[in-house]
């Protein structure tokens, strides 16, 4: 046991050195001073507790975009180059324009099943369950302006997700497996652009979902369930659907950097990370993959061409194919990869924040500790 503790002590006080010979010094001075008279002690849990602490406080940089904690857990939906963001709080849909900034607000009468936003993320399309029978009503909204606030008299399978355009002039959805094109002005007319009979999912006899992602002025079509997803191109103009690929594992899309979305594929336990790439003119095509992990499986492009980061078990990771993973100096509640860098994180007592990804020396001596400490405790 005294051997433990001074191997815990020697790493302390080098830990402590290096943050010491920084300019933050009374702040970190009390943190340090605290941490250091439980493992003088022994009480190696309670030294953790503070620790652990640190790492889920906020820094001076990040800003707090949403001091609310929704009694419904938040939606966060993206624009194609993730510099926009749309999330959901109870009956409020919020949209950010991450650089400018620019913030907008829109209530909702009635709380949201799900909604889905355009590729520049100025409008929404919102689905609401009904009331006393099965199904969903939609609505399409402007997030900017009051441009536009239709609602649609179609009802829709919940579990079925339809889109948006760019310019909010259509809204598509599914009703019975068939896909609908309908204009967002009255009179209302919707029109059957393709027949369940063109939209083939793996296991036909199934009770199969059905989503669209929009890229450009187009969308990625899913159908499947369970583990098992079609992945088809649907071009507006010409109403046409392309099958990109059938070995898909999750119907998740995860959007890069504004010409490339990645995907899931596999089988379950054995995951692959796939690159979507498209372009103006250009039909998308999609790459073999890699081979990832369950930390991994929730990937959000960098600026790097080979890095992503992934959220897993309160921890955020930097990585590439064929790397060691990089942990940062943070812990929190959930996390998504924005544009420049940026996450965007939920703490404990449910705020929303935006963080760059830029850490200090500081920082990530707290992370070592944290490690050290909490390797001592299971030894």
């Amino acid at each position: 046991m005294k051997n433990k503790i001074h191997f815990i002590l020697i790493c302390f006080y080098i830990i402590v050195t290096i943050l010491l010979s920084l300019n933050c010094r009374s702040k970190h001075e009390t943190f340090l001073e605290e941490v250091n008279q439980y493992l003088e002690v022994q009480k190696f849990e309670k030294a953790l507790t503070i620790i652990q602490d640190k790492l889920e406080s906020k820094r001076d940089s990040d800003e707090v975009i949403s001091r609310t904690k929704p009694k419904r857990e938040r939606v966060i939906r993206m624009s194609e180059d993730r510099n926009r963001i749309v999330w959901s709080e109870d009956e409020k849909l919020i949209f950010r324009d991450i650089p400018n900034p620019l913030v907008k607000t829109k209530a909702l009468s009635d709380l949201p099943f799900d909604f889905r936003i355009s590729t520049n993320a100025e409008y929404a399309l919102v689905s609401f369950r009904l009331k006393n029978t099965k199904g969903c009503r939609m609505k399409a909204i402007s997030m900017l302006n009051d441009d536009l606030d239709y609602d649609s008299g179609a009802h829709i399978a919940c579990r079925n997700s339809g889109s948006i355009s760019k310019d909010g002039k259509y809204i598509y959805y599914f009703i019975d497996e068939s896909l609908y094109k309908e204009k967002t002005e009255s009179p209302r007319k919707p029109t059957k652009i393709l027949d369940a009979s063109k939209i083939l999912p793996p296991f036909s006899k199934l009770r199969n979902k059905y989503s669209l992602v929009p890229i450009e002025d187009n969308f990625v079509l899913m159908t499947g369930i369970a583990g098992s997803y079609n992945m088809y191109y649907l071009q507006t103009k010409s109403d046409n659907l392309e099958l990109i690929s059938k070995d898909i594992l999750s119907p998740k899309l995860y959007y890069g950097n504004g010409t490339s979305i990645f995907t899931i594929g596999g089988k379950i336990g054995i995951w692959f990370l796939r690159e979507v790439e498209y372009g103006v003119g250009k039909k998308p095509k999609i790459n073999k993959g890699f081979s990832i992990t369950l930390r991994e499986i929730e990937p959000w492009k960098t600026s790097n061409k080979k890095d992503f980061l992934s959220f897993y078990n309160r921890s955020i990771y930097k990585w590439s194919p064929g790397t060691k993973k990089v942990e940062y100096p943070i812990l929190c509640e959930r996390a998504w990869g924005v544009a420049r860098d940026y996450i965007i994180y939920e703490n404990k007592i449910g705020e929303l924040v935006l963080a760059n990804t830029a850490y200090s020396e500081e920082d990530w001596a707290v992370l070592d500790l944290y490690k050290e400490v909490k390797k001592q405790i299971k030894d």
